[in-house]
């Protein structure tokens, strides 16, 4: 079910879309767009580099570097907005992934289900998310790449009750969509230093997904907690920046991605801000395979105000103020390209990890393992 949205939700959008329009726009008037935006710009860094090459008898090549015909020409799956495009190139996406979430944590301790049973009357034994991420994205031009996100999400969560009951709660439906643009800033390119690249990534979550879903529990057919639903009821606001590099065997990233949440939602609360930071070195070992690790950090805030329809003394789930934390993932992956079909580049990537570290405000579930998977392919 989707949100209707208000007249402040409107106001908010306009906000922040209107300038990522009109930088769209202005971009397209410029010779800049020919080239990534601080080509030229960093002079002394760019001239040290040329003299280094220069003493190998190499020349520095100052512009945009895109190889789509390395399996490793991108992320691992389960990161986004990783590259950009040459003008005119178009990329469609499908990502599946699944989270398994399994006992509960407060700071780094584990709690049994009896531990939360003492301070809750209801508690949450384990969940399940599976989403399904379909994108898309696009070459403007030669400096700005547009991008778009819809998610389907399913999720399920199991609770025990102190009398010894257990029920089940489900939710399912379409996400917040998200659109970004993705700004080429710098790339520098040579035989001896490999291929290096930097692009701002911003962009928007727009307040699509369903804010009250329903299911039976042991009190009727209630409004579900704060981790069942759908989507942030707010417009968010998505800023960050990636780097690449890239040799002859070897590619690496480093990618930093927030959410910034704009005002409160119809329900007069708004999720926590959260920060990303993700890092991983690929080696590719033919042409049509590469394996990756990744490391990824993840911190997220409390919430702010709290829908009144809830009760925070029923379940840990219903508390805003027990939804921070933080979170280290490390993941292994594999990127095939597939032979060329019809003139599109094909891919399937998958990847998989669990988490290292994990600090919570709990009681809270904590992540026992992601697995992603996914199809691109790029015309």
């Amino acid at each position: 079910m989707l949100v209707p949205m208000n007249i402040g939700h409107v106001v908010r959008m306009k906000k922040v879309l209107i300038p990522l329009v009109f930088i769209s726009v202005l971009s397209t008037g410029h010779e800049q767009t020919k080239a990534a935006l601080l080509d030229g710009f960093l002079g002394p860094v760019e001239r040290s580099l040329a003299e280094r090459v220069e003493k190998k008898g190499e020349r520095l090549t100052l512009g945009n570097f895109y190889t789509p015909e390395r399996p490793d020409s991108h992320a691992p799956i389960g990161v986004m907005q990783d590259h950009t495009h040459n003008e005119g190139e178009f990329m469609m996406s499908f990502r599946y992934m699944h989270m398994d979430m399994d006992e509960n944590r407060t700071g780094t301790s584990t709690l049994s289900d009896a531990q939360v049973l003492s301070q809750f009357p209801i508690a949450p034994t384990d969940m399940a998310t599976n989403m399904y991420m379909f994108s898309a994205m696009y070459g403007f031009n030669q400096t700005v790449t547009l991008m778009a996100m819809l998610p389907y999400v399913e999720k399920s969560m199991n609770h025990v009750t102190r009398p010894g009951g257990q029920f089940q709660t489900e939710s399912g439906g379409f996400g917040d969509v998200k659109l970004a643009t993705l700004w080429r800033l710098w790339a520098v390119e040579a035989p001896s230093i490999g291929t290096h690249r930097f692009h701002l990534n911003l962009g928007v979550s727009l307040p699509t997904g369903d804010l009250q879903p329903l299911d039976g529990t042991p009190m009727g057919v209630q409004v579900l907690p704060y981790p069942m639903r759908l989507g942030s009821g707010t417009v968010d606001f998505l800023p960050g920046i990636t780097y690449t590099g890239q040799t002859p065997d070897y590619s690496w990233g480093l990618q930093a991605l927030g959410t910034h949440r704009i005002g409160t939602n119809k329900f007069g609360y708004s999720l926590g801000n959260n920060y990303n930071i993700t890092s991983w070195v690929a080696r590719r070992w033919t042409d049509w395979i590469s394996t990756s690790v990744r490391f990824n950090y993840r911190w997220w805030d409390d919430f702010s105000g709290a829908d009144a329809r809830l009760n925070p003394a029923m379940v840990p789930t219903a508390d805003p103020l027990r939804r921070g934390g933080q979170r280290l993932d490390i993941m292994a992956g594999v990127n095939f390209l597939l032979p060329e079909w019809k003139g599109f580049e094909n891919r399937i990537s998958v990847e998989g990890g669990a988490p290292i570290y994990q600090d919570v405000a709990g009681p809270q579930l904590e992540t026992d393992w992601i697995v992603w998977a996914g199809f691109q392919f790029v015309k």
